[in-house]
């Protein structure tokens, strides 16, 4: 979440009769993430968090998004839920970007997470991933193995001359995982796909709200696990934190344990989703996006976590 487009309490207060809001007695900018505009608004009626997404081509997420938020809460998963205006829509437009209210969860994301909040984590995605079990719709991972691809080629003219052992080290990976894991079928369905710590909110010692689902999608569950042993095991230098990994592992298996082909395969899924942070913040350093806040998070974690991968996961399987 960031602050791409800047708008002002006059703008907002077209959202008050339609949302049934109330007066906006406060808004402030999310500078936390890097893809959308995110508000905190403080109303008559609670508090929320409005979205504008800043790429238009990923506006149809939007009915996707607001569907399975609606569906996880009522199969108990702690997320936040969107607003339907006057004729039960729940996204619009402002400001020529298609947007979204939702519901503000109230605590903390951890800034230096425990072994049992890791276990919690894994509990967490475990909990989606069968609570999403019958969700209907289907959304292709807006991040996978072909955006991958297209990520590479466009940073390549920048990267291959300054950084060469860096750019060697991402077309090789690309041309491993093609070979050993894309393409590779394993049980599919329902993921956050962007489960870090900063997409969490503990209430005291446990795990309260789930946020962001923008990249959720229709995909491997193993690379939704993958996914958060790598946001939530590793040191801010990329190196793994003891214990951390078995941690999560064991709180995702107590409810959704993995199946063979599954465990054989985490090795390979865990350097995805290495690849595919490293790829993402490596295009948005070198292709940096103005706003009034900008979050670019820093790609050289994920390389060093990248080739600690290479040599095998941080706790057996």
């Amino acid at each position: 979440m960031s602050v791409y487009t800047r708008l002002g309490i006059n703008e907002l207060n077209l959202l008050t009769d339609r949302f049934k809001l109330g007066k906006i007695q406060k808004m402030e900018g999310i500078s936390e993430g890097v893809v959308n505009t995110n508000y905190r608004l403080f109303t008559a009626r609670g508090n929320y968090v409005l979205t504008l997404v800043e790429n238009p081509h990923e506006a149809d997420a939007l009915p996707f998004v607001a569907a399975l938020l609606s569906h996880l809460a009522d199969r108990g998963i702690p997320c936040p839920q969107p607003l339907v205006d006057d004729q039960g829509v729940p996204h619009f437009i402002l400001k020529e970007r298609a947007a979204i209210l939702a519901t503000h969860l109230s605590g903390r994301s951890p800034l230096q997470p425990t072994a049992q909040q890791c276990h919690e984590a894994g509990q967490m995605v475990a909990s989606i991933h069968l609570a999403g079990a019958d969700f209907p719709l289907h959304r292709p991972n807006p991040m996978g193995g072909e955006a991958w691809q297209a990520l590479l080629q466009t940073i390549t003219p920048q990267l291959q001359p300054k950084e060469p052992d860096t750019y060697r080290l991402l077309a090789r990976e690309l041309s491993w995982l093609k070979e050993h894991y894309l393409g590779m079928e394993l049980p599919t369905g329902l993921c956050h796909a962007d489960l870090f710590p900063d997409n969490t909110l503990f209430v005291g010692p446990r795990l309260g709200g789930v946020i962001d689902f923008f990249f959720a999608c229709t995909e491997h569950y193993l690379y939704d696990l993958a996914v958060t042993l790598n946001g939530w095991c590793f040191d801010a230098t990329g190196r793994p934190i003891t214990g951390y990994w078995q941690a999560v592992l064991a709180g995702y298996e107590s409810l959704r344990p993995l199946s063979p082909e599954e465990s054989g395969a985490l090795p390979a899924a865990a350097r995805a989703a290495a690849l595919r942070f490293c790829l993402s913040r490596l295009h948005d350093t070198l292709f940096p996006r103005e706003g009034e806040r900008v979050t670019q998070k820093d790609p050289q974690p994920f390389l060093q976590q990248l080739r600690t991968l290479q040599k095998g996961t941080p706790a057996p399987l």
